[in-house]
């Protein structure tokens, strides 16, 4: 198993929510429902540098959203995962995903970490998960980041994994906007 962590594709443009969404205290992505809390909203990507409109986009440096046609071809992944909440880029309908499954996972005393004046842990330096803590769902947050990234499971021995794997299903679909860093592998 590997276990990556989604980052955003900087060869595509970034995609914001309307500022008063933005600034709001409910634009959280932190592993808490948002369906009944986060309001309506319209959001816009940043073209100024006249990079590509990506099929999944990094939404306001917080998750990443899908374009309704991706979104219906992982559907199944994504709402595992957690929340597939609407909203609109323009015309056209989007949907970010508010990741709800947590895995408490991390090998604390094989993982490494930096710290501030050797007394506050920062971040990560080195992962070590407990593959067995980590369920099927392929999506996942962590708590000892304070739920601040999105990781990938990356499982293949048997053809349900392969299926339900959100890696598998970003690179047969040749899906752009994110990245793939590996963290962590015990093969």
């Amino acid at each position: 198993m590997k276990v990556y962590k989604l980052k955003a594709d900087l060869d595509y443009s970034l995609m914001y929510p309307e500022d008063k969404v933005f600034q709001s205290e409910n634009f959280e992505f932190n592993a808490k429902p948002l369906i009944d809390h986060l309001p309506e909203f319209q959001a816009y990507f940043d073209t100024s540098k006249g990079r590509p409109i990506p099929d999944i986009a990094y939404l306001g440096m917080a998750t990443f959203a899908f374009r309704k046609d991706v979104a219906e071809k992982m559907t199944e992944i994504l709402e595992s995962a957690g929340e597939m909440l609407p909203f609109y880029c323009g015309e056209e309908l989007w949907y970010c995903l508010n990741v709800l499954s947590v895995y408490d996972a991390l090998d604390e005393d094989e993982s490494e970490y930096e710290y501030n004046d050797g007394l506050i842990k920062l971040n990560i330096k080195k992962y070590v998960f407990d593959k067995q803590k980590i369920k099927k769902i392929s999506l996942f947050k962590i708590p000892n980041d304070n739920f601040s990234q999105i990781y990938c499971a990356d499982r293949r021995q048997t053809d349900s994994q392969v299926m339900n794997n959100f890696f598998c299903a970003v690179h047969a679909n040749e899906f752009t906007g994110l990245k793939f860093v590996e963290v962590f592998s015990d093969e």
